[in-house]
């Protein structure tokens, strides 16, 4: 067993009830690079964007998948399929994302 199983035990539900109770959250991390490119330039909103690293795409966000673009796409084959509107910005220096993670 890992840490997190030590640390959190997985419990089977006892009753109906405690599965009523349940809350399952699911947080989108991957598309968080996107998002502060799109509150760093508002323009970007509502267009495909990719953030880049070396040659690849790390992440994209919601248009961008629309269009076939997926994490860790080559940058050359993303241009390919989204050629006249995907926007590709560098996310070479992470001070950014890193302040705004800690908003």
């Amino acid at each position: 067993a890992g840490w997190c199983d030590r640390l959190y035990p997985l419990q089977e539900p006892r009753t109906k009830q405690d599965v009523s109770k349940a809350v399952v959250v699911h947080l989108d991390l991957d598309c968080f690079y996107a998002q502060v490119e799109e509150l760093l330039d508002p323009s970007l909103k509502g267009k495909p964007v990719g953030v880049t690293q070396k040659y690849l795409v790390v992440t994209c966000n919601y248009e961008a998948r629309k269009a076939g673009i997926t994490k860790l796409m080559n940058v050359k084959e993303a241009m390919r399929k989204c050629p006249s509107s995907l926007v590709l910005r560098s996310g070479e220096d992470l001070t950014p994302y890193r302040s705004y993670s800690r908003k």
